[in-house]
């Protein structure tokens, strides 16, 4: 035993069993795992403790169910999105969308009739089409002169701008500018244009923020600014070079 357990071997025994040793990354998988069930008091080296970072699953972890299938159920009801394979054309206007005037909507309605005859249209399809689209144009009767001015706009924000209405007066312009000298933070411009029923840009005519009040709103922004990495800071720059050159008519 003397022989055996000598201090050469026990410093070899050590490498082996410490993880931290860079002498333990050259043993081999069959040696690590008889040293890892090894009985490590008899050497005189601490047991190794087995943590979740290692790279052996765990059988627990094998254990937790699959998530749920993304499938629907077929006794249910589902929705189901199949969307084109490409972007519609602006050119096509689906056949509910077209008013009751337009010429397009009695052809679609007729290639619809003549391309899928039914049971119950073998009766009409022999007869003459124009019969077909005078019976339609008597169903459906159109309701005056068809109209752009009419149509509700895509964006309910994007309305035209309203006319100066000049409400105010002398006396408003110097009650405004007072408010905003006063306590800029509370009386912002915002607040002021809705007070007096303007707009943003006639208050920023009007009013002069105070020295102080920039002063502080540049050391907000220089504090937001510092807090940006390379990529958003990069990002910006090149923003507002693509803002000069919109201004400059090169893009």
């Amino acid at each position: 035993m003397e022989a055996i357990f000598s201090r050469p071997a026990l410093a070899c025994a050590s490498r082996a069993v410490n993880p931290l040793h860079p002498a333990a990354t050259a043993a081999t998988t069959s040696s690590a795992r008889l040293l890892f069930f090894t009985n490590t008091n008899a050497i005189g080296v601490p047991a190794t403790v087995r943590h979740a970072s290692t790279s052996r699953r765990h059988r627990r972890m094998l254990r937790i169910p699959p998530h749920p299938s993304f499938l629907t159920k077929p006794d249910t009801d589902q929705i189901i999105f199949n969307p084109p394979s490409s972007a519609p054309s602006v050119y096509h206007t689906p056949f509910k969308f077209l008013p009751k005037s337009d010429p397009r909507r009695r052809a679609a309605l007729a290639s619809e009739l003549f391309s899928q005859p039914s049971a119950s249209t073998q009766t009409q399809s022999s007869s003459n089409p124009a019969d077909i689209l005078t019976q339609y144009d008597q169903m459906n009767p159109p309701k005056g002169d068809f109209n752009v001015e009419d149509i509700p706009p895509l964006r309910q924000d994007l309305q035209p701008p309203s006319n100066p209405r000049h409400h105010l007066t002398k006396e408003d312009i110097e009650e405004m500018r007072r408010l905003r000298a006063e306590d800029p933070i509370k009386n912002s411009v915002l607040s002021l244009a809705r007070r007096f029923n303007c707009s943003k840009l006639f208050v920023l005519m009007c009013c002069k923020t105070t020295p102080e009040h920039a002063k502080r709103i540049r050391e907000r922004e220089e504090k937001i600014r510092a807090r940006w990495g390379p990529v958003k800071r990069a990002a910006r720059e090149e923003r507002q070079i693509r803002k000069e050159m919109i201004l400059r008519g090169e893009l």
